[in-house]
């Protein structure tokens, strides 16, 4: 059954929040778990992890779940290169089949602040967003790639000097050719990252 849009949005914040709370918990409980001092990582090390979250788009599509994977190389204990590949399938408001299927390869910089075990970070960057509108009743337009933009920042919380839980706030910023439907959204992820 069809879920109002409005029951959608709470459901969507109501899994933020519970993260949210899960990754304060985490943190709190953190000391316990590290027995030794944490350290920035250093120049060569390599992160990576995963994330799910929460994908809110553009125009006429719903908050839907989103999951990506992702690797990062650390050029200085500062700055870090990260390749990033997300995939989530908005709604279109008012249906239960159709869908805006969206899978992403992302490149960025990220550069970040060492604040005890805190690690702030901001990060900028582009790539490709691989889209299809996924109609119930018709064929289905072929996909296509476009070109994107992405910025945001976040902060990692280290539990020991090989992982950190970690929450990000993304901008996509994606070309929108004419007639066609907007891949441009916000996303909010939580996750689990490993250092080796």
């Amino acid at each position: 059954m069809h879920r109002p849009r409005s029951d959608r949005f709470h459901v969507a914040r109501r899994a933020a929040q519970t993260a949210f709370a899960l990754l304060v918990c985490l943190s709190l409980a953190s000391p316990i778990l590290a027995q030794t001092r944490v350290r920035t990582p250093d120049k060569g090390v390599i992160g990576y992890g995963a994330d799910a979250g929460v994908l809110f788009p553009d125009e006429e599509f719903e908050n839907t779940f989103t999951f990506d994977g992702f690797g990062e190389y650390y050029v200085t204990p500062r700055v870090s290169v990260r390749g990033l590949f997300a995939f989530a399938s908005p709604g279109l408001s008012g249906t239960n089949e159709d869908h805006f299927r969206q899978a992403k390869l992302l490149f960025s910089g990220v550069y970040n602040w060492e604040k005890g075990s805190w690690r702030p970070f901001a990060q900028f960057g582009a790539g490709f967003y691989f889209v299809r509108l996924r109609l119930d009743a018709t064929t289905d337009p072929p996909g296509e790639t476009r070109g994107g933009l992405n910025f945001g920042g976040g902060t990692e919380y280290l539990l020991s000097n090989e992982a950190a839980i970690k929450v990000e706030l993304r901008w996509d910023v994606v070309s929108h050719p004419f007639d066609l439907p907007d891949a441009t959204g916000t996303t909010l992820t939580f996750g689990y990252k490993r250092y080796f």
